[in-house]
C-alpha cells in the first residue's frame, strides 16, 4: 500500500495548476484573436412555437411535431453550463449522476454507461444520430471511442424514441451530439476548452471552429488528452494512463430544397489496463485503438412544411484494436471491424390525428476479424430494420406515443484454424419490439406517464462464438452458438411535477426477460490461464427499480438538487429443483447524489455529496462491495466580453479521500476508485 504524502499532493496540485494555466491562457489568447471576427446572423423561424405553462417553468417545443413529454425530457439533457460542470474523463463518468445511470469500468479509460442495471449491447451509443462504431459493448476492457470534451450535448434517450435507434427498449440510448455536418450554420463561431485534474495528472484540450465560405458551411475540430496513472486512497494504480487524439472536418451545402453534407472523424487512443494480481496479466495490458468514420448525409426539405424532412445518412466505419501484454509486448488480442450503416428517415409534422411522426429504415453490414490469442472465428453479419414512431392527442390532455421496430440479423462465421469447428454455425434472427406510452396531464405542470414495451436483442458475435481467454478482461469466455434472441416485456410509471418552488420526477420500472443474454461466472477456472470461466446463457430474469429527482425552480439564489436510483435484478434458476430466484451479477446498489448551490449573476459556488449503499445482493460467485460516501466543492465563474462567453469551472471531488469501490468495476477487489481529485475546466466560446 502506498501512502499519499503532503509532498505528493503538492506536486500533483502544482502539475494540475500548470496544465490549467496553459489551457486557460491558450483559450483566452485564441478567443481574443478570433472574437473580433464574430458575426451573428439570425436564422429563419421555420416552425411555430408553443409555450406550455408549467408553474414557474416554461417548456418550448415545435408544435405539432413534438410531444410535450419529449420536450420535458430534453430539458434533462446535459448541455451548456450543465454539461461543463459535469465534464470528466469519459462519457460514462460525465453522466454518472443522471437518474438510473451507473458506470461499468475496468480502469478510468475503459468506462461505459449502465442504464437501469443493463449494460453492454443493451445500451447503444450514437454520435449525431448514427452508431458509435466501437467495440466497447463487447467487453469491459474496451473503451468508448469518443472524446467527451468535444460533445455539445449528451442525452440519455428514454421511452418510445429508443426504438428509432435500437431494439433494446428496456435499456436505452446515450446520444452524443457534435453537429459534425453543420447544416444551416451561417455563423462564424467556435470554442477552445482546456481540462486538467490531479487524480490523473495531465490535461485534455479541444478546439473547434465553424464558418461559411462561398455558400458552404464548414467545421473543423481537434482534441488531445494525455493523463497519467490514477491516484487512489490506497496508492497509484499502475498502467491506467490515457493518451487520446481526435479530430473532425465537416461541410454542408444547400441547393434549393436539398441539403448535402459530409464529415470525417478520426479517433486514436492508447490506454492501459492494470495487472500484477491474480487473474490479471503480470505487467498489465496496453491497448492501442483507432477508429475512422466517414459520414455522408442528404436532406430534402419540402416547401410546404420545413419540418417534413427526408433524411438519408450513410456511415462507413473502420475500427482497429490491439491488446499488448505489457508495454508494447506481444500482441495478445487483435480486432478489426469494417462496418457500413445506411439510415433513411422521414419526418412528418402531422398526418390526420397523428403528429411527430418518424418513419425509417436501417441497413447494416459488419465484418469482424480477430487475431492474436483470440479463438472467435471471423464473422460477417447483416442487419436490417424498419421503425415507426408517432404521437396523438387524446381526451383532456392525454398524449399517446406508439413506436414499433421490425427487423432481423444474419450471422455468417467463417472457418478458422483457431476456432472450434463445432461452434461455426450460421444463425438468423427475426426481431420485433414495440413501445406505447400514455402521458396524462393531471394538473398544471403535472404529468403522469405509463410506458409499456417489448424489448428484444440479437446475440452479438462474441456471445455466439467466443471460445477462449480474454487476458485484458481477466476472463475465459465461452459463447453459445445455440442462443435464441433475447426478449422480454416491461413497463415504467413516471410522474413529473413543475411548480413555483420545486420541480421533481419519480419513476418506477420493471422488466421481465424470457431469455436474458449475459455472461455469468460459472465458478470454474481455466487452470492453464488461471482465468475464471464466464459462460453466456439465456435465462429468465426480472429487473425492477426506480429513481427520484428533485430541484428548486428558482433561477437565482439558492439552488438545490437531489436524486436517487435503485435497481434489483434476479435470475430464475431453472435447473434448481425448487425453481428459485437468485440475484443477478453486476447490478449497481442504491446511490444518491445531492447538491446545494447559490446562484449569482456570474458565480455559482456549490457543495455536493454522493453515497452508495453496500451491495450484498450478488450472484453466487460475485464479490460483495461496501458502501461509501464522498463530499465535494465546486465553483463556476462565467462572464461575457466582446461577444465571447468565458467559463471557469473548478471542482474538488472526494475531499475526504474516501475508499470508493464501484460494484460494476472489475478492479474493485484490487484498488478503489479515484481519491481526492482537484479538477478545472476553462472554456471560451464565440
Amino acid at each position: 500500500m502506498i501512502t499519499t504524502t503532503n509532498t505528493t499532493i503538492m506536486n500533483m496540485s502544482t502539475n494540475m495548476k500548470i496544465s490549467l494555466i496553459r489551457a486557460a491562457m491558450g483559450s483566452l489568447l485564441l478567443g481574443g484573436f478570433l472574437h473580433s471576427s464574430f458575426a451573428q446572423i439570425a436564422g429563419p423561424d421555420s416552425a411555430q412555437d408553443f409555450v406550455q405553462d408549467l408553474g414557474s417553468s416554461v417548456v418550448q417545443a415545435e408544435s405539432p411535431a413534438h410531444a410535450i413529454l419529449e420536450g420535458l425530457r430534453e430539458d434533462d439533457d446535459l448541455k451548456g453550463d450543465k454539461l461543463e460542470r459535469a465534464i470528466s474523463t469519459t462519457i460514462a463518468e460525465t453522466i454518472k449522476n443522471e437518474p438510473d445511470v451507473a458506470i461499468r469500468s475496468m480502469g478510468p479509460a475503459a468506462a461505459r454507461p449502465v442504464i437501469k442495471g443493463l449494460s453492454g449491447s443493451h445500451v447503444e451509443l450514437t454520435e449525431d444520430g448514427a452508431f458509435c462504431g466501437d467495440m466497447s459493448a463487447t467487453s469491459p476492457d474496451h473503451a468508448v471511442a469518443s472524446e467527451v470534451l468535444t460533445a455539445h450535448r449528451l442525452r440519455v434517450l428514454r421511452g418510445p424514441h429508443i426504438l428509432a435507434h435500437s431494439f433494446s427498449a428496456a435499456g436505452g440510448v446515450v446520444q452524443v451530439e457534435r453537429n459534425d455536418i453543420p447544416f444551416g450554420d451561417t455563423l462564424f463561431h467556435g470554442y477552445v476548452t482546456g481540462y486538467s485534474e490531479s487524480a490523473q495528472s495531465g490535461y485534455a484540450t479541444a478546439v473547434g471552429v465553424n464558418t461559411q465560405v462561398t455558400g458552404a458551411s464548414l467545421k473543423g475540430e481537434l482534441s488531445a488528452r494525455r493523463m497519467g496513472d490514477m491516484e487512489t486512497p490506497d496508492g497509484t494504480l499502475k498502467n491506467t494512463d490515457i493518451e487520446n487524439g481526435s479530430g473532425a472536418v465537416g461541410a454542408a451545402h444547400a441547393l434549393g430544397r436539398f441539403r448535402f453534407g459530409a464529415s470525417y472523424r478520426w479517433f486514436n487512443s492508447d490506454y492501459g489496463i492494470p495487472g500484477g494480481f491474480i487473474g490479471g496479466h503480470p505487467n498489465g495490458v496496453d491497448i492501442e485503438m483507432w477508429k475512422r468514420d466517414l459520414t455522408l448525409r442528404g436532406l430534402y426539405v419540402p416547401a410546404n412544411d420545413a419540418r417534413d424532412t427526408l433524411d438519408v445518412t450513410l456511415r462507413i466505419n473502420r475500427y482497429h484494436h490491439k491488446e499488448f501484454e505489457g508495454k508494447k509486448g506481444a500482441v495478445g488480442a487483435e480486432f478489426a471491424v469494417n462496418q457500413e450503416n445506411l439510415r433513411l428517415e422521414k419526418l412528418l409534422a402531422s398526418l390526420g390525428p397523428l403528429f411527430g411522426i418518424r418513419l425509417g429504415t436501417e441497413l447494416e453490414r459488419r465484418w469482424i476479424e480477430m487475431g492474436g490469442y483470440v479463438f472467435t472465428p471471423p464473422t460477417q453479419s447483416y442487419a436490417g430494420s424498419a421503425f415507426a414512431v408517432a404521437s396523438a392527442s387524446g381526451w383532456r390532455g392525454l398524449e399517446i406515443t406508439v413506436a414499433l421496430r421490425l427487423g432481423g440479423a444474419i450471422f455468417r462465421p467463417h472457418e478458422s484454424v483457431v476456432a472450434d469447428k463445432g461452434t461455426i454455425e450460421d444463425r438468423n434472427f427475426a426481431l420485433w419490439a414495440f413501445d406505447v406510452e400514455f402521458s396524462q396531464r393531471v394538473g398544471v405542470g403535472k404529468f403522469l406517464t405509463l410506458d409499456l414495451f417489448r424489448t428484444t436483442r440479437a446475440p452479438t458475435i462474441e456471445e455466439l462464438y467466443n471460445q477462449g481467454p480474454h487476458l485484458a478482461a481477466y476472463t475465459y469466455e465461452r459463447g453459445n452458438h445455440k442462443l435464441d434472441a433475447e426478449s422480454g416485456y416491461g413497463s415504467e410509471l413516471e410522474y413529473r411535477s413543475y411548480g413555483d418552488l420545486f420541480n421533481w420526477r419519480a419513476a418506477a420500472h420493471a422488466t421481465y426477460f424470457l431469455n436474458y443474454l449475459a455472461p455469468r461466472a460459472t465458478g470454474d477456472t481455466n487452470w492453464s490461464q488461471l482465468l475464471p470461466i464466464y459462460q453466456v446463457s439465456g435465462d429468465e430474469a426480472f429487473l425492477f427499480g426506480g429513481s427520484v429527482s428533485v430541484e428548486t425552480a428558482a433561477e437565482r439564489g439558492i439552488h438545490a438538487t437531489a436524486s436517487a436510483s435503485y435497481v434489483r435484478g434476479m435470475y430464475r434458476n431453472g435447473n434448481d429443483a425448487k425453481n428459485k430466484w437468485s440475484d443477478m451479477p453486476q447490478i449497481p446498489p442504491l446511490k444518491f447524489h445531492g447538491e446545494f448551490a447559490y446562484l449569482w449573476e456570474h458565480v455559482r459556488p456549490s457543495i455536493y455529496t454522493d453515497f452508495a449503499l453496500a451491495q450484498h445482493k450478488v450472484d453466487k460467485y460475485e464479490e460483495r462491495t461496501p458502501g461509501y460516501i464522498t463530499f465535494g466543492l465546486s465553483a463556476e465563474i462565467r462572464w461575457e466580453l466582446a461577444l465571447a462567453h468565458y467559463s471557469l469551472v473548478f471542482r474538488a471531488d472526494n475531499l475526504l479521500d474516501a475508499d470508493v469501490r464501484n460494484h460494476l468495476s472489475r478492479l474493485k477487489s484490487v484498488m478503489p476508485e479515484k481519491g481526492r481529485n482537484f479538477s478545472a475546466l476553462a472554456k471560451i466560446e464565440w
